[in-house]
C-alpha cells in the first residue's frame, strides 16, 4: 500500500521514495518538511507516514495557507 508523509530533514528520505519534485512543504510555523511517497515507514522522530486520505487531512491542518500543494 502506497503511503504519503514527510521527513524533517531531506537527508532522511528513504531511497525508494517516489515523490521527487516539489517536495518542500512549508508549515504554519514557517518550518519546512519534505514530502515522501511510497511503501515504507519513517523512523520515529524523523517524520511521519499516513494513508493518502490521512495525509490530505494532515496537510490541510498543518501547511501554510499560502502554500499550494498538489
Amino acid at each position: 500500500m502506497r503511503k504519503y508523509g514527510y521527513v524533517y530533514n531531506i537527508q532522511d528520505t528513504p531511497n525508494n521514495n517516489i515523490w521527487t519534485i516539489e517536495r518542500e512543504i512549508e508549515l504554519k510555523d514557517s518550518s519546512i518538511v519534505y514530502g515522501c511517497e511510497g511503501n515504507f515507514d519513517i523512523p520515529e522522530g524523523k517524520g511521519q507516514m499516513f494513508t493518502q486520505q490521512d495525509f490530505l487531512v494532515w496537510l490541510e491542518e498543518n501547511k501554510n495557507p499560502s502554500e499550494d500543494i498538489i
